[in-house]
């Protein structure tokens, strides 16, 4: 994700968690500049939204680097200095602002741990881009559009949406607004018993967490499709 998209996605957390993400005192770090905090912070919400065991590595040091971010922003904010001249000659911080550090650094980690990152990214969306990358990751195939015969763990593009077939019987697409119909930019189509039906939203949460859950076998091909068929609308 590029510097202005890290940056739209940053300014796109609900307020509640952008206030438990603010300093405390004079400075605001939602309105820092550096977007690498910001950036470190996306992949870790990421991560913690469809990562999988293999992951919990990465995922312990992202939290680390994003805690140490934001406590360092904040101490720097608080007290009106740069980081450096809070040091020793070792580069160490003196007693009185690494007790300072201690304290954010504890109170971030708790907090970033407590945050569900699943339903956030739902919220926020992901780009097509990443979503792509992330089919890969576990194990999806990209097929052109001619060839898709709609086997499991394959997907395709097409003018800018992406449609993924998750088993026989199971898909999510992500179509332009503009080609959605009025059926919504999201839709989750499934088969029973030989029928067909799609549930199609604009309502960015209900797609991604499912489809989410399905990658990360959190919610299962028929519990998807038993939602999907009771509350359908019939192709």
């Amino acid at each position: 994700m590029n510097k202005d998209n890290v940056n739209k996605w940053w300014c796109s957390l609900p307020e509640s968690i952008r206030l438990k993400l603010s300093g405390h005192g004079i400075t605001d770090i939602l309105q820092e500049p550096d977007t690498s905090v910001q950036a470190t912070l996306y992949r870790y919400a990421r991560l913690r939204a469809v990562g999988t065991e293999k992951d919990k590595d990465e995922e312990r040091s992202l939290l680390n680097e994003v805690a140490c971010g934001l406590s360092d922003l904040v101490l720097a904010g608080n007290n009106g200095m740069a980081l450096e001249d809070m040091c020793n000659e070792d580069g160490e911080f003196l007693e009185e602002y690494q007790e300072q550090f201690d304290k954010f650094y504890d109170r971030y980690e708790e907090t970033l741990v407590e945050i569900n990152w699943a339903v956030i990214i739902s919220h926020t969306g992901i780009p097509t881009s990443e979503l792509i990358r992330l089919l890969e990751k576990f194990g999806y195939k990209r097929v052109d559009m001619d060839e898709n015969k709609r086997i499991p763990k394959t997907f395709y593009t097409y003018h800018r949406g992406l449609h993924i077939n998750a088993t026989e019987n199971l898909s999510f697409h992500i179509v332009p607004q503009k080609e959605s119909l009025g059926l919504g930019r999201f839709a989750v189509c499934a088969v029973k018993n030989g029928v067909g039906s799609q549930l199609g939203t604009d309502h960015a949460p209900f797609f991604f967490q499912r489809l989410f859950a399905f990658l990360k076998s959190e919610r299962s091909e028929k519990e998807i499709i038993d939602e999907i068929c009771s509350n359908k609308q019939t192709e």
